[in-house]
């Protein structure tokens, strides 16, 4: 079995991509925006693993960070100084209940929406043929992409099972892995994932611990496991979508949790911000 790190693949794809930015010579720096909303702490640790790679790029990164009680119109209003000001913006989520995110997130200019989850940025993903609007493949998409271009994955002529639907990960990737010639199925809550054992190439994004086991994969699948979850009573440890102990023996490649899709996220939501200003 091999295993799939994203690790050493994150740290490289940085340094890269620090090179292409002290190459370009701009004449100042690139401006991130970060909208945070309420003080979940699951959040602030993303948003400073974000703030802490974009510094070490040189890139400004600035959090606008906001009480959970603030309305959709005061943080409409916040946003249009922020749209202003930065060259890519990011929206750090979930938002509070009362905040529609489509709203927040389609108030962004889609040439700066770098998460890609604006519905302009979502329709010229989709159709692209039918739009000049340039897109951006959002960020834990492109990694899973990434990942398996780097290990010469192929999905040409796989069956590859996608289960999970969402607009991050797979709804995007189910849409381009189709177009490079994969025989696509997805699945979700609604489906069950009967059938899973048929793929080829299994990649996993349903938020639910240990959800695909040893009968759901086949004989020599690989297995792209996209899942970060926390255990209540053991809040140190993160388990992926899919049982690691159950499928290690059965399956030729599995990506690690933590360690795997996790590392490429920021590099590739990075990526997007330099893409931005191209």
């Amino acid at each position: 079995m091999q295993i799939l790190s994203g690790v050493e693949l994150a740290k490289s794809e940085l340094e890269k991509l620090k090179n292409e930015i002290d190459s370009m010579n701009l004449p100042r720096k690139i401006r991130l925006g970060i909208v945070q909303v309420g003080d979940n702490p699951a959040s602030n640790k993303y948003v400073q693993n974000k703030i802490k790679k974009a510094e070490y790029l040189g890139i400004e990164a600035t959090l606008y960070k906001y009480d959970e009680s603030i309305s959709q119109d005061r943080l409409l209003k916040k946003m249009d100084s922020i749209n202003d000001y930065s060259d890519g913006i990011i929206v750090q989520l979930p938002l509070p209940k009362h905040i529609p995110t489509q709203v927040i997130m389609d108030a962004i200019p889609y040439e700066k929406d770098i998460d890609g989850l604006s519905n302009r940025n979502e329709f010229a993903l989709y159709n692209g043929s039918r739009t000049k609007d340039k897109f951006f493949v959002p960020a834990t998409a492109r990694a899973v992409l990434e990942l398996m271009e780097h290990y010469n994955i192929k999905v040409e002529d796989k069956r590859v099972a996608v289960i999970g639907r969402s607009y991050l990960v797979g709804k995007p990737v189910a849409h381009i892995i189709k177009r490079m010639g994969a025989s696509v199925a997805t699945y979700d809550e609604h489906t069950g994932i009967k059938g899973v054992e048929n793929a080829d190439i299994v990649i996993v994004a349903a938020g639910e611990a240990k959800l695909v086991k040893e009968p759901n994969v086949k004989e020599g699948a690989i297995v792209i496991d996209v899942g970060t979850n926390l255990d209540d009573h053991l809040p140190d440890v993160i388990s992926g979508d899919v049982d690691f102990e159950s499928v290690k023996d059965k399956v030729a490649a599995i990506t690690p949790v933590p360690g795997g899709v996790g590392p490429m996220t920021v590099v590739c939501l990075l990526k997007n911000l330099v893409d931005s200003i191209k």
